[in-house]
């Protein structure tokens, strides 16, 4: 019995030690000291409704990154978010709600409250499962060998989710984040 318990743990601890080598590569990839500037494909789907938006997210650290596709800019310094509608030419700002996760909390590396399921390792990609209990929220993680995204899904209720789909990875180049100066014609201060 002894003899089963332990091979047992050997086994468990062999998975949370194999998801942990990708999860810290993953991080390591995406915390650069210079910032990470990725090219996505943004599907979001609510419902019956499903959208799909090219864009580039960049990301210098945590809680600061911005986001630019074609009808918006998402900008985020510290717990202030400021949303620019370039249709419109409306800025919103406001600030983090203490304790939500988003997507971007997964790209840049804040995964304290995520759980890991066991990775599947393919010849070039890593497939993993993950929970994040105290949001009631699941997804998937697929990422090259080096710790590159490809994907990452987070399903956030029945019928709602958010993907995205790395098409280009580069270290530096941060230049959206630094020039962010809307033309705003319109500014609401939700703070």
């Amino acid at each position: 019995m002894k003899r089963l318990l332990f091979f047992i743990c050997l086994f468990f601890a062999g998975i949370w030690a194999q998801s942990n080598l990708w999860k810290d590569k993953f991080i390591a990839t995406m915390n650069d000291s210079n910032g990470v500037s990725i090219s996505v494909e943004i599907r979001q789907k609510q419902f019956e409704s499903s959208t799909a938006e090219r864009g580039t997210i960049e990301l210098l650290k945590e809680k600061h990154y911005v986001l630019d596709t074609i009808s918006e800019t998402v900008h985020v310094a510290g717990d202030t978010i400021q949303t620019w509608n370039k249709v419109t030419g409306q800025l919103i700002i406001d600030q983090m709600v203490e304790g939500d996760m988003s997507i971007f909390d997964l790209l840049t590396g804040d995964l304290r409250d995520v759980i890991f399921g066991q990775p599947i390792v393919g010849q070039n990609l890593v497939a993993m499962d993950y929970n994040i209990p105290s949001m009631g929220y699941k997804g998937k993680m697929t990422l090259l060998k080096n710790g590159q995204p490809k994907t990452i899904k987070i399903i956030y209720g029945p019928d709602q989710s958010v993907s995205v789909a790395v098409n280009e990875y580069r270290k530096g180049d941060i230049k959206l984040y630094y020039s962010f100066k809307p033309a705003a014609k319109e500014i609401i201060d939700l703070r």
